[in-house]
């Protein structure tokens, strides 16, 4: 009897001790941007400084994030859009980086035929994915999300939120499934939610 109950003891307090050595990760998309484009057909110089002024441009804070979650620590991407959705979430100091900044995207090509913003967009991701040197090099993006992970984790914060970017962010989620994290699925991150990743140690 006294070694069944050593043993019920035993199995509650390894439960317990599991439960509190653990890190959570939460990753939120900055909140959506406010585009005053006007017209989305855009030659190659059109499609730069599309970028530039969506870069600078201010967020929608009608929907703010309400989230019971303690956070010990917040790390945002050192943009504005993200910035601003930071501290709408978040109430103490930000650990602002650029570890964290969207993947650069700049047109494939030069051109003074006009495309559809769309077409850029998707022309400038794929030329990331295939390496092509109009884009952000695509080794050094995989080393940013590395990198910002290995420092968080070295820190030894147990609930840490994440304010970055859409493509960005699917490298980050990628890296922490590859850490041995679980956690929610998602192609396209919306703008606004938190998406949760917990691994047990």
């Amino acid at each position: 009897m006294v070694v069944a109950n050593m043993t019920t003891l035993y199995e509650i307090w390894r439960k317990l001790i599991k439960q509190e050595v653990h890190m959570r990760v939460g990753l939120v998309r900055h909140y959506k941007v406010i585009d005053h484009t006007t017209n989305y057909w855009m030659s190659s110089k059109d499609f730069t400084d599309w970028i530039t002024q969506y870069n600078t441009a201010d967020i929608y804070l009608q929907n703010k994030i309400t989230t019971h979650q303690n956070w010990e620590r917040c790390y945002s991407s050192d943009m504005i859009r993200a910035i601003r959705t930071a501290e709408s979430i978040y109430n103490g100091d930000l650990i602002i980086t650029d570890l964290l900044r969207e993947i650069e995207i700049g047109p494939l090509f030069q051109s003074n035929h006009k495309l559809h913003i769309n077409m850029w967009l998707i022309f400038g991701r794929l030329g990331w994915f295939f390496k092509h040197r109009s884009q952000e090099n695509k080794t050094s993006t995989f080393i940013r999300a590395k990198k910002l992970l290995d420092t968080i984790e070295g820190r030894g914060d147990r609930e840490v939120l994440i304010v970055s970017h859409g493509a960005f962010m699917t490298l980050l989620r990628r890296e922490l499934l590859r850490r041995g994290y679980k956690g929610d699925r998602f192609t396209k991150p919306i703008n606004g939610k938190i998406y949760t990743y917990m691994k047990e140690f």
